[in-house]
């Protein structure tokens, strides 16, 4: 038996991660972007604990960048993914009842 693929639930679906992709593009990751709200390292001060803390400050900043930015090639990915599919869904479709129409004239 044949496995159907729902073209328009593909859809949906890529619309939904589509708009997770914006809101982690035009909200998140700028915010992380030098001198924004969460790219500006905190004052430490200069006690004995201000190096180190510098240190693993700008390390979870680096890491969480890094984060965002595979999450973001990710989504990228999801979506081609989900368009291709749904195209070759429809094609296959296409090409189903050409085939069924042909059978049924000749």
């Amino acid at each position: 038996m044949a496995r159907e693929i729902d073209s328009d639930a593909l859809r949906a679906y890529r619309d939904l991660v589509q708009t997770q992709l914006e809101k982690l593009e035009d909200e998140l990751i700028p915010k992380l972007r030098s001198g924004q709200e969460l790219g500006r390292m905190p004052a430490f001060g200069s006690m004995d604990g201000a190096p180190q803390a510098r240190t693993n400050y700008t390390a979870f900043h680096e890491g969480t960048w890094n984060n965002l930015q595979a999450i973001r090639e990710s989504l990228h990915g999801i979506i081609t993914t989900l368009n291709d599919s749904g195209d070759l869904s429809d094609e296959s479709d296409e090409v189903t009842a050409n085939s069924f129409d042909s059978e049924l004239e000749g």
